[in-house]
């Protein structure tokens, strides 16, 4: 969708000179949506992206250090600053915007600035959850513990 509104873009501005505000804006919202609801899903995932100079050497053991720490020291805090100072009061950068369902001061164009606070919130409360989810995935490989339900074996009928 984004590649061809970006072509409608580039074909209505360049060859028919004509210009739609809402299509330029059109194509930041659905950005701003893949972006923000893609990197919940791509963490667990392994999709984002990382510096492997020392951790594709790590044994599985270290990986789940550095994951665990990451996930308390750098994860779990960008989303409870995210969200302490975008929600803290009534005038706050997150739920300013959606409570009063402010709209662009242009005048032209989609009418949703709420919604990209919206966006937001849900990019900092699906990353809270993930980043809880990927330490108690580290965690639960520092204790040796099995990576899900073991398979039961058979039984065999006596004879």
């Amino acid at each position: 969708m984004i590649v061809v509104a970006e072509i409608q873009i580039v074909l209505s501005r360049f060859v028919f000179s004509y210009e739609q505000a809402y299509m330029g804006d059109l194509v930041r919202f659905w950005y701003a949506a893949l972006f923000l609801f893609a990197s919940a899903y791509a963490l667990p995932h392994e999709g984002h992206v990382r510096v492997d100079v020392f951790y594709a050497q790590f044994t599985k053991q270290g990986k789940a250090r550095t994951n665990a720490i990451g996930s308390v020291a750098l994860g779990l805090p960008l989303c409870w600053v995210i969200l302490t100072t975008g929600m803290w009061k009534k005038g706050s950068s997150l739920i300013s915007p959606l409570t009063s369902f402010e709209i662009s001061q242009a005048g032209f164009g989609m009418y949703v600035k709420y919604l990209m606070a919206g966006f937001l919130v849900i990019y900092a409360v699906s990353m809270a959850v993930q980043f809880t989810s990927y330490f108690l995935g580290a965690a639960a490989d520092l204790r040796h513990e099995p990576d899900g339900p073991e398979e039961k074996q058979p039984e065999q009928a006596e004879v």
